[in-house]
């Protein structure tokens, strides 16, 4: 895009009413931070949600003048704008959207499934008062999609999705801890890793495999399956004895998913071995 068409852009994800009119000294400061976006939208818009109902001249300063524009890229592709605006998320929504790298390309989510992972994880910052776990995690989610960092499936109007910039930034932040397995992948996973997940194929006979590469990791805390296709145009199959080695082997899980395995008629009694276990998806 021209810097004029990128500030427009800007202007109408940073300011209330989406002018600048009122704010000549911000809008002297955004062109400038605009000039830095090298045209690309995705910049534009997640800088714009960084800073929008910040008044503060300092504020925007800050972000005009951040050592981070100036970072080398070495091998990863992350923008400088998105690593701006992960830098600036306040500590709960870091953890919540680090979280998000479990989340395959292009999947298209709902508020209230990650909301629900969040709960199960722990990740809500402690607060007083009587507040609903969900109640205080669903502020979160909405604090994300207005920073652009979730945006509106254009498909579904009631999902979310994550631009791939945006998913390559939280696999980039979130270091061994996170282990997302795609189609194709041959990644490590390591004694550090605390959540995985995995994109099912049709009739996943690959199964196995996919599962004995995260044996390694005994503290995994999430392990979770992601169809690309509605669910129930899904069917997957896996065997009662791997289901119970799993069980046995991850004694820390509080996330589980066998969602669409379709040939599963029961659970195994190892199951009772999950004490920390407080997400449990058996749907399809």
């Amino acid at each position: 895009m021209s810097n004029e068409e990128c500030w427009l852009l800007f202007e109408k994800h940073a300011f209330r009413n989406g002018s600048s009119g009122e704010f000549p000294l911000l809008k002297e400061i955004g062109k400038q931070i605009v000039q830095k976006c090298g045209g690309l939208p995705l910049a534009a818009k997640t800088l714009g949600g960084l800073l929008r109902f910040e008044e503060d001249p300092r504020e925007w300063t800050k972000i005009l003048k951040s050592d981070i524009w100036d970072l080398p890229k070495g091998n990863n592709s992350i923008i400088p704008a998105l690593r701006l605006s992960y830098h600036y998320l306040p500590p709960h929504l870091k953890r919540c959207f680090s979280y998000c790298l479990i989340l395959p390309k292009d999947y298209e989510f709902k508020k209230e499934e990650l909301v629900k992972l969040w709960v199960a994880e722990d990740l809500l910052q402690q607060s007083k008062g009587n507040r609903r776990m969900e109640e205080i995690c669903e502020e979160y989610f909405d604090d994300l999609v207005s920073r652009l960092l979730f945006q509106r499936s254009s498909n579904n109007e009631s999902c979310f999705m994550m631009h791939d910039l945006v998913n390559d930034l939280a696999k980039f932040i979130s270091g061994e801890f996170c282990f997302k397995l795609e189609i194709d992948d041959s990644g490590v996973i390591t004694k550090k890793t605390r959540h995985f997940s995995y994109v099912r194929t049709e009739f996943d006979f690959d199964a196995f495999k996919k599962f004995n590469m995260s044996y390694e990791a005994k503290g995994l805390r999430t392990f979770l399956g992601f169809d690309l296709s509605p669910p129930e145009w899904t069917r997957n199959s896996i065997s009662a004895m791997m289901i119970d080695d799993l069980l046995l082997t991850f004694k820390c899980l509080r996330v589980l998913s066998f969602s669409t395995y379709t040939n599963m008629k029961e659970l195994p009694k190892s199951v009772s071995n999950l004490k920390h276990l407080r997400y449990l998806n058996l749907s399809y």
